[in-house]
């Protein structure tokens, strides 16, 4: 059974649950002022694990701060305004919720972002396979953009019948990323942001093995690989990446690699 978004006595900030409507976890967006977001990423996340040990929650979730009825505030790297706040707005309607929704408008996407954040998260999956000395080297620091672009073009699915790692099943892994192609996919080849699982089926319903986390066979690996070359090629044609230092630029969007966030775009 779908778990829900219980009531909480004495919760000192609103909250709301977000997500698939099949979601086996409780993602949650817990909302906090400015003046309680702590200024430090790492700051952020010790704050929202003691709050979940304080009242014994099993939450995925996220601290964000709205104003003007939008997120201009979250924790990074876990999410980023755009992405989020577009997500809150489409699937909050998807649960029970004791809260009135609080954002009123979607966010422009910064699609540069969107590709490094879907391209690195792929690669993090498969950082104890064989690839991990390729991966790992360009997974953190600053590097050019287009080593992670060359190395995702050297994966063949077919070779993984377990990725290693100590705290995500495979089943979850495949899952994640799929789903993170097929979102990254779409949102800059058709500019369609999809949030949610029934939505990534919906138009890709030949991937429903991997999103709904069941056996994987060959043929679905195979299909994988051909869908990680058109996405490729789609980021290739979305324009020119160029980085400098921390910094990512590419059609008048510019980004900090390291905090994965927006910057403002100036001409190089």
């Amino acid at each position: 059974m779908k778990p829900k978004l219980e009531k909480v006595a004495n919760f000192p900030y609103l909250y709301y649950q977000y997500g698939s409507i099949s979601s086996t976890d409780i993602d949650v967006i817990i909302q906090i002022s400015k003046e309680e977001m702590p200024v430090k990423q790492e700051a952020r996340k010790q704050k929202l694990k003691q709050l979940m040990l304080d009242f014994n929650l099993d939450w995925n979730a996220i601290f964000v701060v709205i104003e003007n009825e939008v997120l201009v505030d979250t924790i990074y790297t876990k999410s980023w305004v755009d992405s989020l706040n577009n997500a809150f707005l489409d699937t909050y309607k998807n649960h029970k919720q004791w809260f009135k929704l609080p954002i009123n408008r979607r966010l422009e996407r910064n699609k540069t972002l969107a590709v490094y954040k879907a391209v690195r998260t792929v690669l993090t999956m498969l950082t104890r396979t064989d690839l991990r000395t390729k991966i790992k080297p360009i997974l953190k620091g600053i590097h050019p953009f287009q080593y992670k672009l060359e190395v995702l073009k050297e994966i063949d699915f077919t070779n993984f019948n377990s990725f290693n790692q100590k705290n995500t099943k495979d089943e979850d892994i495949w899952k994640i990323i799929a789903f993170y192609v097929i979102q990254n996919l779409l949102l800059i080849s058709k500019n369609i942001e999809v949030y949610s699982k029934e939505e990534v089926m919906n138009y890709f319903p030949k991937f429903s093995s991997f999103i709904c986390r069941k056996e994987i066979s060959i043929k679905d690996k195979e299909q994988l690989n051909a869908l990680r070359d058109k996405w490729l090629k789609s980021i290739l044609n979305y324009g020119d990446f160029v980085s400098i230092n921390n910094r990512l630029s590419c059609n008048n969007e510019c980004i900090d690699m390291i905090k994965e966030i927006s910057l403002p775009y100036k001409k190089d």
